[in-house]
């Protein structure tokens, strides 16, 4: 029989790749190829059950970024020496003070672009925390606080949340806060009206003494309130820019803001009537636009 050079190149390759018994035991079978999976802090390890602390730096570093990673919520074997944290664009649902109670020297946690939709504070919260980033989640309240469960902060941003109101003593658990960023929030929005009277009051109903900054810009409100700003004693900035129902500035609004040095109503086409007389009460006021 004549064997063609194709047939008899297709013999050789089976006789090749045939098994072949051994002494040592029964057959085993090779697999063509392997899949393997790789560690969520791109360690390379191939390995579908690697801890998620693998690839973590060492225990001494300060500043860590964990951007983009898919996190639905906070390792817990981070550096106990970190001081500052960006999570931002992740996936977080909810942040609680014991989540943070292994990292003791926290001071900066930025979480931007994530998808928290509930915060709950109790103790464990590192005590030397002051700066608080949770600008554009999905914070539609913030929970009751009735005393300072983070003394120390000075910088809260929850600008881009869809938050519609501001309840009596919201911020009572941060009687140290200086700077607040309100900014594209829902506040005003609809038939709400926005920031209750006393919503910047700590515990027993005392003023936010600290707080110097304050940005509405973006929001839904339709006035200033009295009931509200005579909170804020120490106030030197306040931000109302792009802000499309805001009508009016009047009353005695700065009475209890002496201290006031910058108002910056930009970008507001709403607003028609602003009674000079409110400036009398404003003797440091340096900065003050209206354009458009």
């Amino acid at each position: 029989m004549w064997w063609t050079p194709l047939l008899l190149l297709l013999l050789l390759l089976l006789l090749s790749t045939a098994p072949r018994p051994s002494r040592a035991g029964p057959l085993q079978k090779a697999p063509v190829f392997q899949l393997t999976h790789q560690g969520p802090w791109g360690s390379g390890v191939g390995n579908a059950t690697v801890s998620p602390c693998e690839g973590l730096p060492a225990a001494g570093v300060t500043t860590l970024t964990l951007a983009n990673r898919g996190l639905e919520r906070l390792p817990g074997c981070l550096p106990r020496a970190l001081l500052s944290l960006d999570g931002s664009h992740n996936l977080l649902r909810a942040l609680s003070a014991p989540e943070l109670g292994h990292l003791p020297r926290l001071q900066v946690l930025t979480l931007r672009h994530n998808r928290v939709a509930a915060l709950r504070w109790g103790p464990g919260a590192p005590a030397g925390l002051h700066t608080l980033d949770l600008s554009y989640n999905l914070l539609e309240a913030l929970p009751p606080c009735s005393g300072p469960v983070l003394p120390g902060l000075r910088t809260l941003a929850l600008a881009g949340n869809p938050l519609r109101a501001l309840q009596t003593g919201a911020f009572a658990c941060f009687p140290a806060l200086r700077l607040l960023n309100l900014s594209c929030t829902a506040l005003g929005r609809g038939d709400h009206a926005g920031i209750a009277d006393a919503a910047f009051t700590g515990a027993g109903g005392a003023p936010l003494a600290a707080l110097e900054v304050l940005d509405l810009s973006g929001t839904f409100l339709r006035r200033v309130q009295s009931g509200w700003i005579r909170d804020l004693p120490k106030l030197t900035s306040l931000y109302l820019r792009k802000m499309p129902r805001l009508n009016g500035l009047e009353g005695d609004i700065f009475k209890v803001t002496p201290d006031l040095q910058q108002l910056d109503c930009q970008d507001s086409p709403a607003l028609t009537s602003v009674h000079t007389h409110i400036f009398q009460d404003t003797p440091l006021l340096q900065v003050l636009h209206f354009q458009k």
